[in-house]
């Protein structure tokens, strides 16, 4: 985070000498308070939007551009001038950033008998108490942008929504993807595919620069209950067709789950039972029901996975099996749940190292810490309104990334 002091700056010595040892001692905890915030990992409740997701640094409008070759597929070579040359095209998404700001102001008097300008602090009836100190601003402030990249992310799965089914028609998505194949103006990162050819609800492109490529949906409404067909879910996103080679698939595989709230129970026993179906296999149990009938310890997964400090209090994004669980608020109020309000609801997302994101971010910051300015006793204004003045600004903005990375899931 950048620290811009509006403190006057002295001919004769550094601002330092002439600011109040209030304020020299306020950017002292500012800044140590902010670099213990940044040291720590973002708690799981936000945590999630660090999945599958890049983040472009810019202030304006940053162009998010894929290398998309039609083929990458050897063919055989019959010389006499007849090689067959591929374009080397590539897909490009603009990203707009829109500005954010979080400010606050600490009241301050001027005292004739003392040391000049004293900051204050507001107590709840209104009168003004000896200063208090601002420990956790930093902290506060490195929390709120990360909170605002949720939102951003999480706007995706709104606003770049296609589907006519599960009860729903949503047909006119804000945000689609780069363009593909008919579709010039792009498609919704999550389509169900029941749009016409070349609108924005069509199914998506494993190639998005060539007409012929393979297709897909990435919607499934009306799958099944998530106990039932979680692993059936898991399939759908191992079967798409690879953008650059025939008969092979994009070789996704899923790393991580969302879902809202009412989901948590749900993705907790289902974690468990993965974990557990894991652990006996690597012992010599083709499956946890063969592992009880050998007699095999693990005949309680839920006591079982006590013993390894896993609970429904902290299970969420920690990687105890195969794959990661994650609750979303965010999701709390999607479209779907609202109409749905009693059906299974979950997002399955593939986040593997190297490759292409879901959805592309833009920010003034990589890691979404606002830029922070101290407008203090030195400032005309300050001393005019007799209020220090701290202002945080953060420009951000999101669009839709890869939707072969996505699969969006309802039981009805």
């Amino acid at each position: 985070m950048s620290l811009i002091s509006s403190l006057p700056l002295s001919q004769s010595g550094p601002w330092s000498s002439t600011a109040p040892q209030q304020a020299l001692e306020l950017i002292t905890t500012f800044n140590t308070d902010e670099k213990d915030a940044l040291a720590q990992p973002p708690n799981a409740d936000i945590a999630w939007a660090d999945v599958g997701v890049h983040t472009s640094v810019s202030t304006g409008i940053v162009k998010s551009v894929h290398a998309m070759p039609q083929s990458a597929a050897m063919q055989a070579f019959t010389g006499g001038g007849n090689r067959k040359y591929h374009t080397l095209d590539a897909v490009v998404k603009a990203i707009k950033s829109s500005a954010r700001e979080l400010s606050y102001t600490i009241p301050m008097i001027y005292n004739d008998l003392g040391n000049g300008w004293e900051l204050k602090s507001s107590a709840p009836d209104g009168s003004l108490i000896d200063f208090v100190g601002v420990s956790g601003l930093g902290a506060l402030y490195v929390m709120s942008g990360r909170v605002e990249k949720c939102a951003f992310a999480a706007d995706l799965f709104y606003q770049s929504l296609y589907a006519t089914t599960g009860g729903l028609s949503l047909t006119t998505p804000k945000k689609t993807t780069f363009p593909q194949g008919l579709s010039a103006n792009g498609i919704a990162l999550f389509s169900d595919g029941t749009g016409a050819t070349g609108s924005l609800g069509d199914q998506h492109y494993a190639n998005p620069t060539v007409d012929t490529s393979g297709r897909f949906k990435n919607v499934w409404f009306g799958f099944g209950s998530f106990d039932a067909n979680f692993g059936s879910s898991l399939v759908k996103m191992t079967v798409k067709p690879n953008g650059l080679f025939p008969n092979i698939t994009s070789g996704a595989r899923v790393t991580d789950v969302f879902g809202p709230t009412s989901m948590r129970d749900k993705f907790f026993r289902m974690m468990v039972s993965d974990l557990v179906m894991q652990t006996t296999t690597a012992t010599g149990a083709k499956d946890q029901a063969s592992a009880v009938v050998s007699g095999a310890a693990i005949s309680n997964p839920y006591s079982y996975a006590k013993t390894m400090g896993i609970t429904e209090e902290n299970f969420i994004g920690t990687a105890y099996g195969p794959r990661r669980f994650w609750i979303l608020p965010h999701l709390d109020n999607h479209p779907y749940a609202q109409q749905n309000p009693t059906a299974d609801f979950w997002i399955n997302v593939s986040a593997q190292p190297g490759a292409a994101s879901w959805a592309k971010l833009a920010c003034s910051s990589k890691d979404w810490v606002p830029t922070f300015r101290m407008y203090g006793p030195g400032d005309a204004r300050a001393q005019s309104d007799r209020m220090m003045r701290w202002e945080g600004d953060l420009d951000g903005g999101s669009e839709p990334g890869d939707p072969g990375r996505v699969d969006m899931f309802g039981s009805v």
